[in-house]
């Protein structure tokens, strides 16, 4: 049997080559002759320059910026000079990942450090820039972005704004007589996999706030930031980017990207399977399954994420889609609705999320094992 491999990462215990590894190892056990294709993927959150490095040539850039909390932090991305493009990931400078679990707080962080990253490939040549949103710290609705590429927010007294969540609500002009006409000259692309809007009960901060560490008083206050940022952009640009489906990836970074930039929503996982030219493996090769995979699959999943993006493909080619995932939140007669063939979860329910998370490798490879003995 051949199988392609195209898992997402396992948040806090494997990456998305040791989930595939585990799936071969365990596979293996079974099936010794079986043959393997692994395609290194991401939705545009954390990983994304990992997968483009798989499959563009690239110069690895560092820079002197900041985290979501403004602290200096050496930060990096890829330039690809061919095609003067680089790519960002947004997580590398705003990202949850970068605080303490005190420390989060969608209130007083910003995306200004992912900004800072644009700005310097800008400053490089680069007339091209992806960014991959996801895994952010933030609920800024990308005003921190904006803020350092030079657009500025004020309060109804005309006094500058720190670009942070809390300060949605008091936004009341945004003066652009110190954006550079430069950032005409560049196409930007925000990378991502969601579909949620700017705001609203599907919106950034009602769905993704509360695992940045907000509490149910910060979501409405930040929901109301964000609509109240929307009625200055629509007012001053005449743009309504709100229910755009992404709109509210990141804490509400595209609808920022978009709405000061631009930029064009690109499908996460579409856009690294193509750069992976797996279609025209595919043409000429045949995979008995297709196995995918996150750490938990949830309603999220079914937004628009990393494992829908690979049941598209397994549905193009006809292909089966086998999904594993550490804990599974969704009920299995909806995920069969969606068309995947079967889901293995690997948790054992009877141990907390600690042994979980530590023994991930090995209780992914065991239950491999016993799926495809079962199935034998």
């Amino acid at each position: 049997m051949k199988f392609l491999l195209i898992p997402d990462k396992f948040k806090g215990s494997l990456t998305s080559e040791e989930v595939a590894r585990a799936v071969q190892l365990g596979i293996e056990k079974v099936q010794p002759r079986a043959a393997f294709h692994s395609i290194k993927a991401s939705d545009g959150g954390d990983g994304f320059l990992n997968a483009i490095a798989r499959y563009k040539p690239y110069i690895g850039i560092q820079t002197v910026g900041e985290d979501p909390l403004g602290r200096a932090r050496l930060c990096s991305y890829l330039y690809n000079q061919e095609e003067s493009a680089a790519y960002i990931e947004l997580a590398n400078a705003s990202g949850l990942e970068l605080l303490s679990v005190k420390e989060r707080d969608p209130m007083i962080t910003s995306t200004y450090g992912t900004g800072l990253q644009i700005k310097d490939a800008i400053e490089k040549g680069a007339r091209n820039i992806y960014v991959g949103l996801g895994g952010s710290a933030t609920n800024d609705g990308g005003i921190g972005i904006a803020a350092a590429l030079g657009f500025v927010f004020l309060n109804d007294e005309g006094n500058v704004l720190k670009p942070i969540g809390k300060n949605l609500l008091h936004v009341r002009h945004i003066d652009t007589s110190c954006v550079s006409a430069l950032l005409k000259e560049v196409s930007f692309f925000a990378v991502n996999d969601v579909t949620n809007p700017l705001f609203g009960e599907d919106g950034a901060a009602f769905v993704y706030a509360p695992q940045k560490g907000a509490s149910a008083k910060v979501i409405v206050a930040l929901d109301k930031g964000l609509q109240n940022l929307h009625r200055v952009v629509t007012h001053l640009f005449g743009s309504d980017n709100s229910v755009l489906s992404g709109a509210g990836a990141a804490g509400g970074a595209a609808y920022g990207l978009k709405s000061f930039l631009n930029a064009e929503f690109l499908h996460g996982i579409d856009f690294i399977l193509k750069l992976s030219e797996i279609e025209t493996t595919m043409a000429s090769e045949t995979f008995d399954y297709i196995i995918t995979g996150e750490g938990r699959i949830d309603a999220q999943t079914l937004s628009g994420k990393l494992v829908q993006g690979v049941l598209s493909l397994g549905k193009k080619f006809d292909i089966p889609v086998i999904a594993v995932c550490g804990q599974l939140d969704v009920e299995m007669t909806t995920l069969k609705e969606m068309g995947i063939a079967d889901v293995i979860e690997i948790q054992n329910a009877n141990k907390p999320l600690s042994y979980n998370l530590k023994n991930a490798q090995d209780l992914l490879i065991k239950a491999m094992e016993k799926f495809y003995k079962s199935a034998t």
